[in-house]
């Protein structure tokens, strides 16, 4: 299994980010329950988000994340992902 951090840039439309926080809430969720999303969360400026996601390889990452309500929906307006690898910490 590898990590991947990813960066979320969101889009300005504070209407659009309300409409589908719900059901990208509840996606996370599920996927915090199957064990790929490992953190998540929105920076406090309200202008993105980071996710850690441990998974098999960039191909599932990419399914993970295209599977999201905030990428399909449109929220996310840029994405940054960085391989890395815990060495301490709950994730190490």
């Amino acid at each position: 299994m590898a990590f991947f951090t990813v960066v979320w840039k969101y889009t300005e439309d504070k209407e659009l980010i309300d409409k589908v926080r719900g059901p990208h809430g509840a996606y996370l969720k599920e996927q915090v329950a199957a064990g790929t999303i490992r953190i998540a969360g929105p920076f406090e400026d309200g202008t993105g988000g980071i996710l850690v996601a441990e998974v098999a390889d960039a191909a599932e990452l990419k399914s993970v994340l295209d599977g999201d309500p905030y990428v399909a929906d449109g929220v996310v307006v840029d994405t940054q992902i960085f391989p890395f690898k815990p060495v301490l910490g709950a994730l190490a």
